[in-house]
Formats: structure tokens, C-alpha cells, sequence
């Protein structure tokens, strides 16, 4: 039983030669800066998840300072 279908026709991967630099280089050469965008994505889901919860412990009160009001005489 063959694997390939022989009424589709045989393509060939693309051969630009116009590029200077050949193309596997320039592909690791834009892992690093992707790689360093997901790792500064992560760090800044993080900074705002945790400015997310301090201020959720600013709104609760258990920190604000007592203010004592004069009480009216009625």
C-alpha cells in the first residue's frame, strides 16, 4: 500500500537565493527576542497580580488607621 497519493502533484519546498543570510539563521536569530517577550509577558502578569492583591488588602480596612469622629449630643 503506497503512502503518497499519485494523482497530487510533487511540490518542492521554496529555494530563494535573493536572501543573504540563510533563513534557519534568521529564525534562531528572532527565538531570542521572542523568547525574552514571553519571559517579560510572564513578569508583568505577575507584577499586576500582585499589585492586584495589595491593593485588595488596602480596600478591606484591616490597615487603615482608626478615625475617631465627635460623636453628636442629641
Amino acid at each position: 500500500m503506497p503512502s503518497e497519493n499519485p494523482d497530487l502533484p510533487k511540490t518542492q519546498a521554496p529555494q530563494n537565493q535573493n536572501l543573504p543570510i540563510p533563513s534557519n539563521i534568521l529564525l534562531g536569530l528572532a527565538t531570542l527576542p521572542l523568547l525574552g517577550g514571553l519571559l517579560a509577558a510572564k513578569a508583568a502578569v505577575g507584577f499586576v497580580n500582585s499589585i492586584g492583591l495589595e491593593s485588595e488588602e488596602v480596600f478591606r480596612g484591616s490597615r487603615l488607621p482608626v478615625l475617631n469622629f465627635p460623636h453628636s449630643k442629641e
